[in-house]
């Protein structure tokens, strides 16, 4: 239901539609809190279902098919052919995320929903297209927005970001991409492996330069194994166009040197979406890197809360701005639950390449940044049974425990790795040991069973009690 023309007061008033936003709503309301839902991005449903996760995985399953049939000889199947559909392959993307977000909007629409760009007119008000709100707690949760680099040249030349990469229904025959987070890899992966010459340059000395060097190092090998071209240590100097063709002019280790494609894709991640929504009137404290928040997701406004992308903080990790909605939700209406937000568990993320990264818990950077003591044990999947029978040889997991044997943390880069990150998950939450992963049965032969290995390692270096 819309309304229109009214000036109404509620207990909760949530700024975006989003994961963690509509997440927060329904939390709320099921603590019988009157709840309002304010969005202006026009097609509602949020980034994960309309622009992010859901459908980047819809173009990965086909490319990794495509994959599979042109590697099929390797296990004794001879394919006859096969040609990529690109326009079908987007066709079934579009089919999909419109169930999803006709889902999402026909939940959103279950509460008073006011459609238009919020903007806070005091600590406890907003305007919305001439309505006034009041509320007693606001959260902010208008998400984030494509991250343009300030490159000469760049928007004279033409680029596309991720949002464009997802639309397209024909594909360049060469591309450089600017960047090696999580969504640079993943569709550079998908674009070569559906015949566009790739070339990826990173300014980091790694691919995924947040996580442990030889994650960037296994994925850069299964990269490179697929043909596409990865350069680190980039610094772009400009881009400028060459006919109908794009050139990338930069610096690798202090060496001049020049790249072109026909298409350039600005793969530099998001920035959190914090201009235009009257903070500052609200007392709600912001840069360029989010809203400040403090361990309860509460803000300088003691009235206002902030979760999702726009804080900065969640990594553009759906189950993490679902988790901080509904946080903030019992956090606000359920003070007796008060509890501060878990990143060490909840920032948990997978990166879905060929092979697939997955972490849960910490992982070596994170130990070392905090000061944490830790011991470690990696086994590769090379010397795995399972894996050598299935032909998914590529990765390994590496378990780090403190010296008492408690795991931190454990890493994979595998096949199916965030499906196999379930397991270690529900150890880190629940304090287990790496001789409690000895006394679980693990099926054999399982891709699962792997992670008994760095266990045992583990658990003959733990002092005995």
């Amino acid at each position: 239901m819309s309304f229109i023309g009214m000036n109404r007061s509620y207990d909760f008033c949530v700024l975006g539609a989003g994961s963690a936003g509509y997440n927060a709503a329904v939390a709320a309301r099921k603590l019988g809190k009157s709840v309002a839902l304010v969005d202006g991005t026009g097609q509602l449903a949020g980034l994960c279902i309309l622009r992010g996760c859901m459908p980047s995985k819809a173009l990965l399953r086909s490319a990794d098919i495509a994959y599979l049939v042109r590697t099929a000889t390797q296990v004794g199947i001879q394919p006859l052919g096969f040609r990529a559909d690109v326009p079908a392959i987007v066709q079934r993307k579009d089919r999909m995320i419109r169930e999803f977000a006709e889902e999402r909007t026909a939940g959103i629409m279950t509460f008073p929903f006011f459609a238009g760009t919020p903007h806070f007119v005091s600590a406890d008000q907003l305007a919305v297209n001439g309505d006034v709100i009041s509320a007693d707690r606001f959260l902010v949760s208008t998400g984030s927005l494509v991250s343009v680099p300030d490159i000469p040249g760049l928007s004279e030349t033409g680029y596309l970001t991720s949002d464009d990469v997802l639309d397209l229904t024909s594909l360049p025959a060469s591309i450089v991409v600017l960047g090696g987070g999580a969504v640079a890899c993943e569709l550079a992966q998908y674009l070569a492996r559906l015949g566009v010459h790739t070339t990826v340059l990173q300014r980091s000395r790694t691919l995924l330069s947040s996580e442990d060097p030889e994650v960037g190092e296994a994925v850069r090998a299964a990269f490179e194994r697929d043909g596409i071209r990865v350069l680190t240590g980039v610094h772009v100097r400009h881009v400028e166009r060459d006919g109908s063709r794009k050139r990338i002019v930069a610096d690798v280790d202090g060496i001049s040197e020049r790249f072109e494609a026909d298409e350039l894709f600005a793969a530099l991640g998001r920035r959190p979406n914090v201009e235009g929504f009257g903070l500052q009137a609200a007392g709600v404290e912001y840069d360029f890197y989010g809203i400040k928040v403090d361990t309860y997701l509460q803000t300088s406004n003691p009235r206002v809360y902030a979760a999702g992308d726009v804080t900065g903080f969640s990594r553009e990790l759906v189950h993490l701005a679902v988790y901080e909605g509904e946080l903030v939700a019992r956090n606000v209406f359920d003070e007796a639950k008060r509890k501060p937000v878990d990143y060490e568990l909840y920032g948990s993320r997978a990166i879905f390449t060929e092979p697939q990264v997955a972490i849960a818990g910490r992982n070596e950077r994170e130990c070392r940044e905090r000061g944490i003591e830790f011991i470690s044990a990696t086994y590769s999947f090379r010397d795995h049974g399972k894996a050598i029978v299935a032909n998914l040889t590529d990765g390994f997991v590496k378990m780090l425990s403190t010296r008492q044997g408690r795991i931190l943390g454990i890493t994979y880069v595998s096949a199916e790795a965030s499906d196999l990150i379930a397991e270690a998950i529900a150890l880190i939450h629940f304090k287990a040991t790496a001789k409690d992963v000895l006394d679980m049965p693990h099926l054999h032969p399982t891709m699962a069973e792997i992670l008994t290995y760095p266990a045992e390692m583990l658990a003959e270096r733990v002092p005995a009690t």
